[in-house]
């Protein structure tokens, strides 16, 4: 069951025992531990985590007159799981195969410009 607070495309996680990562910021947070204290890593895991990033499936509902394709020439729409799982623009040998926070957090540190309104 989906929590109605959360937007439709929030990613949520699992810990390495494979329970779900509650978001909270409480007692400092269920992410940050995982995440480091790096502010640009924690910015592009949230980008991703909502996707709320410079990525044609976010262009495509706020920004329609933006190109929505990826870069790659692969995806019709450049979405969250394509730049993860597809592209070829970012670093194929760092990819999750699981929904582990620490997965995407090896992803993130490893392609700096996924995710980024910046390019890194």
């Amino acid at each position: 069951m989906s929590n109605p607070k959360r937007g439709q495309l929030f990613l949520n996680f699992e810990d390495e025992n494979q329970k779900v990562i509650k978001p909270t910021y409480a007692k400092g947070g269920s992410w940050l531990p995982s995440i480091g204290f790096t502010n640009s890593l924690c910015t592009h895991f949230t980008h991703m985590t909502t996707s709320h990033a410079p990525i044609g499936e976010y262009r495509q509902r706020f920004l329609p007159h933006l190109p929505i394709s990826c870069l790659c020439g692969e995806a019709e729409v450049q979405t969250r799981e394509h730049i993860i799982m597809e592209c070829d623009t970012h670093d194929l040998s760092i990819r999750p195969c699981n929904i582990i926070i620490n997965s995407f957090v090896y992803f993130l540190a490893d392609n700096p410009s996924a995710f980024s309104f910046d390019n890194g």
